[in-house]
C-alpha cells in the first residue's frame, strides 16, 4: 500500500483543483488512474484536562501506526489553568506528536481563554443546556461560539488564541474546527479574517446522535447550522478569496469523532465512501477521552486497509 501526503498547505483552494485524489478515467489518453481515497485523522484538544491514561493511548497509537499523521487541532486553554503547569502540559501535549502531523487550532469558548483574550464572556447559549455562569474555577466549555459571539468578538478570540499557541512554542495554525462544531456565517468570517485555510467544523447532526437525544441543544443547533450534511459530504469552497484573503476551504467532519463511533460504525461509514466513490474521509478523536475511544480507530484502521485492497483502491493517510 502507497501511502501519500498532501502537500498545500498554503493554498487550499488549490488543493480541490490540483492535489486532491483523483478517481477518474482520463478519456484523452486511455490511462487508467487507480481509484484513491484520503482519510485524516484529527485529534480534538479540548482544553479541559490533561491525563497520563489518555496521552500514554496516544503514544501507543504513534507507535503501531508511525505512517499515519494526525491533524492536532490545539486548544490554548490548557495553558491559562491555574493548577497547570505549562512547561510540563506543552511536554505533555507535543509528547504525542509526529513529524508528519499538522498543528491546528480547536477552540471551546473557555471563560479563561475568553477573558485572557478581553474578549466578554458570554454564559448563554449552550448546547448542553449547561449553567455556563461560574464565578470560580473555569466555564464555558459548552457556549456556542456562533450563536454566544458576535463576528468582532470571534475574531479577536481567534487570533488571540492563535498567538497564544505560538508564543508557546507551537506552529502557526491554519486549520481550525469549533468546539461543538458550532461554526455559521460568523465564525466563518472571522476564520478567513484570520488567514485560516482549512475548517472541518461541518457534521451531520445524524452522526451524534449516538449519545445525544434528537431534541438535546447540540443536535438541534448542529442541523440548524449544517443543514443538509451527510457521511457522504466531500471538501468545498465555504468562503471565496478575494483581494486580502485567501480561500476558506471547508472539509466535513464526514465520519464524526470515536466517540460517537465504535469501530463498526467507522468501517462502514469508510465502506459507504468508497462504494460512492468518494475521495475524503475525516474521522478523528477528544484526547480527553482517547484511552477509552482511540480503541475504536485502532481497531478500525486493519479493516479499512483490507476493504480499500479489496476494492482496488489507493488508501492515503494525510494530515492537511
Amino acid at each position: 500500500m502507497i501511502f501519500q501526503h498532501i502537500k498545500c498547505i498554503a493554498l487550499a483552494a488549490a488543493w480541490i483543483l490540483a492535489c486532491r485524489p483523483t478517481l477518474a478515467t482520463s478519456a484523452e489518453n486511455g490511462d487508467i488512474k487507480s481509484a484513491q481515497i484520503t482519510v485524516f485523522v484529527t485529534v480534538d484538544w479540548e482544553g479541559a484536562w490533561l491525563e497520563n491514561d489518555n496521552i500514554a493511548a496516544m503514544q501507543s497509537f504513534r507507535k503501531k501506526f508511525p505512517h499515519i499523521p494526525m491533524l492536532q487541532l490545539l486548544n490554548p486553554a490548557y495553558l491559562l489553568k491555574q493548577e497547570v503547569n505549562k512547561d510540563v502540559a506543552i511536554a505533555q501535549i507535543k509528547s504525542t506528536f509526529l513529524p508528519e502531523d499538522t498543528q491546528g487550532l480547536h477552540v471551546h469558548a473557555w471563560k479563561s481563554l475568553v477573558q485572557y483574550c478581553q474578549v466578554p464572556y458570554q454564559s448563554s447559549y449552550s448546547y448542553s443546556g449547561e449553567n455556563e455562569a461560574c464565578e470560580t474555577g473555569d466555564c464555558g466549555y459548552t457556549v456556542s461560539l456562533e450563536y454566544a459571539y458576535s463576528e468582532a468578538d470571534l475574531t479577536k478570540l481567534l487570533a488571540c488564541s492563535r498567538d497564544l499557541l505560538v508564543q508557546q512554542g507551537f506552529a502557526k495554525p491554519v486549520h481550525f474546527r469549533a468546539g461543538g462544531w458550532q461554526m455559521g456565517p460568523r465564525l466563518a468570517n472571522a476564520l478567513q479574517t484570520n488567514g485560516f485555510v482549512w475548517d472541518s467544523s461541518r457534521i451531520d447532526a445524524n452522526l451524534l446522535t449516538t449519545r445525544w437525544h434528537a431534541e438535546s441543544g447540540i443536535i438541534k443547533m448542529t442541523s440548524a447550522l449544517h443543514q443538509g450534511s451527510t457521511p457522504l459530504e466531500q471538501p468545498f469552497e465555504l468562503k471565496t478569496a478575494d483581494a486580502q484573503h485567501a480561500a476558506l476551504i471547508e472539509f466535513p467532519n464526514n465520519a464524526a469523532l470515536a466517540d460517537y463511533t465504535n469501530t463498526k460504525q467507522i468501517v462502514e461509514l469508510f465502506k459507504q465512501l468508497i462504494l460512492n466513490k468518494k475521495e475524503i474521509m475525516v474521522l478523528g478523536f477528544h484526547q480527553e477521552t482517547a484511552d477509552m475511544y482511540l480503541p475504536h480507530l485502532e481497531k478500525a484502521i486493519p479493516l479499512m486497509n483490507e476493504i480499500a485492497q479489496e476494492a482496488n483502491v489507493q488508501l492515503n493517510w494525510a494530515s492537511h
